[in-house]
């Protein structure tokens, strides 16, 4: 299991999520609706303990959604949507409840960094929203 893997199955926990629609890594329909999870770049390491193979890492990512965008109720929706989103996140790391990570890594916090907002307008009636995220984890030897 990667950390990416393990992100993913986390995130398919959320109630929030329409049922039928995938989620998808770094792949995204422009066909409302759909979820992808996209790594951001950045540096990983936060604090290094001994000799840089162990420490305190974060893994930046993008969690977005295609959406319908023709109505105002249909925005105001999708930035609720994010905003329950970024709740349930800071809900889960209260209560301890974070993604189970691949051997010798342990996820500390999960959260939104920012508020959501349209990412990509399209011609047509749909849009690309996201909101970005950060995991942070220790690392062991």
């Amino acid at each position: 299991m990667s950390v990416i893997s393990a992100i993913k199955t986390y995130i398919e926990t959320y109630t929030g999520i329409d049922s039928d629609a995938p989620i998808w890594v770094n792949y995204l329909h422009k066909e409302p609706v759909e979820y992808s999870i996209v790594p951001l770049g950045g540096s990983r390491n936060v604090s290094e303990w001994i000799h840089g193979n162990s420490g305190e890492r974060e893994f930046l990512f993008a969690f977005q959604s295609s959406r319908f965008t023709a109505e105002e109720v249909d925005r105001v929706g999708s930035i609720e949507f994010f905003e329950s989103f970024a709740q349930w996140l800071d809900d889960q790391s209260f209560n301890d409840n974070l993604p189970a990570l691949p051997s010798g890594y342990t996820a500390t916090n999960i959260e939104a960094s920012g508020y959501a907002y349209l990412f990509e307008q399209g011609n047509s009636s749909t849009g690309i929203y996201q909101i970005q995220c950060v995991l942070e984890f220790t690392k062991s030897r």
